[in-house]
């Protein structure tokens, strides 16, 4: 009987110290972390193999047995009980907080009692061989939260990549469309990103965010900067978020390498089930949000793309967000303060393209098919138009094509085609040209929608009049249960 559970011993010590053993190279990320939802950063541990090994245990149990009797009195604990002349045998298996296996032996009875963690520290064998005789043995020492130094690229293996972008020849992501992103989540100590820039005249502006917190919002002066975007003595679940907060029209944010101190690597956070894509100029772009007043110029130190309204909305209805915007642009006529119209830049000619001024490259739309696609495109071609009629029949036949042109690439987007915040007056032409579009095409997925005059006065003005945090807060907040009552959401 002896030799028996001795037998049992080793069979549950071997199983206990195989089941925890820690890898000499780094595991992969997903098969030990699922990661659950992306706005309350979260990780949960999946099913303990440990639990399973005690299961194996107790089979083997059976094998050294002349008669079995097993009894299940709760999902964590079990009892066995072998029958013979003068022995019985009683095995407990509890999960609690530690990990002990302690056995007494004595002349009539015989005792193995067994309690176990998902997380073990360290697990001590026992046993009692007479009423005077003890030895203690230990059978393994386990670390836990384990931490592995690696550096890692900037791809879908490991991040989650936002907006249109592409990946240069260096293998950088490049960050050039306003609050374009990359996203990863990791549970660890350390975590340090390099990037990289032209460094035009007009710097890029990056923000990163920690589990949902500014952490780092700095100008790109250096063509390359490492930035260390968290740092704590013990391990710590985390979700990065790195956002290009200036416009595409000048300096990029590229992502070169991501350096961590993690217990599994990083791995990217999963994609929202909901999609928005907005079209826009100045005041899609975030155009100087962040100055004091009115009378600043523009900047891109004082844009940032994740106070917009389009950012806003696509938190409040939990959406993954592209933005295609230029600050200037318009239908037809870019900003003009002349008599001719302004066709430098026209929305038609950028919006096929994955970053007009950094690459010739053309998006390729069928990787990311939004559900909604907000046009708020108008402001800038009524500075040529001036209420003069003719004129505003061309903005109208340019705001068709533009209408022809997303719904060819958006089959199946509800399209709202959107005005005001900084004057709305074309937007009678807008609905026009909207019903004329449906009833031409039987297409009635296509819509308008008015925003509110701002009132600078009361909310204030970003630099050169432009709409302040506060009025893109009220432009969100009136937008956000239009497209919710639109789309069901």
């Amino acid at each position: 009987m002896r030799a028996g559970l001795i037998i049992l011993l080793c069979s549950i010590a071997i199983m206990l110290c195989g089941c925890t053993d820690i890898d000499e190279e780094m595991p992969v990320a997903s098969s030990v972390y699922t990661y659950i939802e992306p706005m309350e950063k979260l990780y949960v541990p999946e099913t303990s193999t440990i639990s399973e090994a005690i299961t194996i245990a107790e089979t083997e149990t059976a094998t050294v047995s002349t008669t079995v009797t097993t009894t299940e009195t709760s999902a964590e604990s079990s009892t066995v009980k072998e029958t013979e002349t003068t022995t019985e045998t009683t095995t407990e298996i509890t999960t609690e907080t530690t990990t002990e296996v302690v056995t007494t032996v004595s002349e009539t009875e015989t005792t193995v009692e067994v309690t176990t963690i998902t997380e073990p520290e360290t697990i001590t064998e026992t046993v009692v061989v007479s009423e005077t005789e003890t030895v203690s043995e230990s059978i393994a020492e386990i670390t836990t939260g384990q931490l592995y130094e690696s550096d890692f690229r900037a791809d879908e293996d490991y991040v989650k990549i936002c907006g249109r972008t592409y990946t240069n020849s260096s293998g950088t992501v490049i960050l050039s469309n306003t609050y374009s992103s990359v996203e990863f989540a990791f549970c660890g100590t350390l975590a340090e990103v390099t990037l990289t820039s032209d460094c035009k005249n007009s710097k890029a502006r990056v923000g990163i965010f920690v589990n949902g917190e500014r952490a780092i919002d700095t100008m790109l002066t250096e063509k390359t900067t490492t930035l260390k975007v968290f740092e704590s003595d013990v391990p710590e679940k985390c979700v990065v978020s790195i956002v290009k907060l200036s416009e595409q029209s000048h300096s990029y944010v590229g992502v070169k390498n991501i350096h961590a101190v993690t217990e599994y690597g990083i791995i990217p956070t999963p994609e929202r089930e909901r999609k928005i894509e907005f079209i826009g100029d100045s005041i899609t772009c975030g155009y100087g949000v962040d100055a004091p007043n009115e009378h600043y110029d523009f900047s891109t130190e004082t844009e940032d793309g994740s106070k917009t309204y389009a950012a806003l909305i696509g938190k409040a209805l939990d959406a993954d967000v592209n933005i295609v915007a230029w600050s200037g642009i318009g239908a037809y006529s870019c900003y003009t303060s002349g008599d001719e119209p302004s066709q430098w830049k026209l929305v038609s000619g950028i919006y096929g393209n994955t970053d007009t001024m950094h690459t010739s490259q053309k998006w390729d739309f069928s990787t990311w098919q939004p559900d909604v696609v907000v046009i708020n495109i108008g402001t800038n071609d009524n500075s040529w138009t001036k209420g003069i009629d003719s004129r505003v029949d061309t903005f109208g036949n340019a705001y068709y094509d533009l209408i022809c042109q997303v719904r060819e690439k958006n089959p199946d987007a509800y399209i709202i085609c959107s005005l005001g915040a900084m004057g709305s007056n074309l937007l009678p032409k807008i609905k026009e040209q909207v019903a004329a579009y449906s009833a031409d095409t039987g297409d009635y997925r296509v819509t308008t929608f008015e925003f509110a005059n701002q009132n600078g006065y009361k909310d204030g003005y970003g630099a050169d009049y432009h709409p302040s945090a506060k009025t893109h807060k009220k432009m969100a907040d009136k937008l956000a249960p239009f497209i919710a009552e639109l789309m069901n959401w």
